[in-house]
């Protein structure tokens, strides 16, 4: 919890609903929150004290509630309505849905459609991340702008000298994902049948959500010895972590086939100056970083594989000064840089130069875009 934030806690009978059913938590939460009226009486409260001139929802759930709000509250609902969008909530449900086994229903799918398609259309601003996901957006709301995912430069490394020393000898390549089932299945893909085509000498190092998924997955359990001794399932690492294994590591794998908005890890790659071996679907919306000499895109097992034990067996990259110039425009400094005037040219309330600015997210929304938007527009962030 933080200050100003609302906790909004769902009955035991809800959950269990929702487990049962298979609900996704972020869209069976936006129903529960539209249809409690204690807690759009709250919400009503603070949005009265509040007054916003501009109210930019991150991720789109928590709209059915603020249009509720509007609906009943319309002369004091004179406020902008920006819709920011790390992808098209729609189109991955959807996707999801259709993968056997998948966690997320059509259901879901289904109602994130409605939510986001009626957001999209009433917003008077639109961010979206790539120019594919803001084509999209257009076919509902001509007022669609991009602003690039970005990164703030890597932590100080910990551990240096001990990661070092446990992979001393070794070539790595490292892969860093969520678990989300698109990261896992990329990966079982694009190495199967089995990692026999590493040698000894080489491992791929995965941390984060995907470790894990990886490491239940059938596919990854029929490679047997093998694909266990050219692995290091490492699991969530703290950042200072991870910048060391970043540091000591000689390629970074992106196995990405499918999913929505734009791979931030890509532009993590990227900056990092890291030899890449990636798909071409994760370089979207980094399309024009391709050309560089470190880059390297397949998009069948084969030839990825063929990349990756090229990129291993190769010199660490010594990128030019020209290719190292292009890499400040991945930080968020860059990438949001217009935002403060498009978010300022939006209608507002006559109450003097400054403009009250409130950012909604749900709990589980990530907290990365709104925290580098806050910071760049000067304001202290509000949930």
């Amino acid at each position: 919890m933080e200050a100003g934030d609302l906790f909004i806690e769902m009955p035991r009978r809800f959950r269990k609903k929702m487990a049962r059913r298979k609900w996704r938590s972020d869209v069976a939460t936006a129903e529960f929150i539209a249809s409690s009226r204690s807690h759009r009486r709250e919400i009503a409260k603070f949005l009265d004290d509040f007054r916003p001139d501009i109210i930019a929802l991150e991720q789109c759930w928590l709209w059915p509630a603020l249009r509720g709000y509007m609906e009943t509250c319309k002369p004091k609902a004179r406020f902008s309505i920006v819709y920011s969008s790390q992808n098209v909530e729609q189109e991955l449900l959807a996707r999801e849905a259709a993968i056997p086994g998948s966690e997320t229903d059509l259901w879901s799918a289904r109602r994130a459609a409605d939510i986001e398609s009626d957001l999209a259309s009433k917003a008077d601003l639109v961010v979206a991340v790539s120019e594919q996901d803001a084509a999209y957006f257009r076919k509902l709301n001509p007022g669609v702008v991009v602003a690039a995912n970005g990164i703030w430069p890597r932590e100080m490394p910990v551990g240096l000298d001990r990661w070092a020393s446990r992979f001393a000898g070794l070539r790595t390549a490292l892969f860093v994902g969520s678990g989300r089932p698109p990261n896992a299945n990329g990966f079982l893909e694009l190495t199967k049948p089995d990692l026999g085509f590493l040698s000894p000498a080489e491992r791929i190092v995965v941390v984060g959500g995907v470790a894990g998924q990886i490491q239940s997955d059938q596919r990854f359990l029929l490679g047997g010895d093998v694909n266990h001794a050219r692995t290091e399932l490492l699991g969530v690492q703290d950042a200072g972590t991870l910048s060391a294994l970043i540091e000591i590591t000689d390629v970074v794998i992106l196995p990405i086939l499918e999913g929505g908005g734009t791979n931030i890890k890509t532009a993590e790659a990227l900056y990092n100056r890291k030899s890449i071996v990636a798909t071409s679907f994760a370089f979207r919306g980094f399309e024009h970083f391709k050309h560089l000499r470190n880059v390297q895109l397949a998009d069948n097992p084969a030839d990825f594989q063929d990349l990756l034990v090229k990129a291993l067996r190769s010199e660490r990259y010594d990128p030019r000064s020209a290719d190292v110039a292009q890499l400040d425009r991945l930080l968020w400094t860059a990438t949001l840089q217009d935002l403060p005037d498009q978010f300022a040219a939006l209608p507002r309330r006559e109450r003097g130069a400054s403009a009250n600015l409130l950012m909604l997210r749900s709990v589980s929304g990530p907290k990365r875009l709104l925290t580098a938007l806050s910071q760049r527009l000067g304001l202290r962030r509000r949930n």
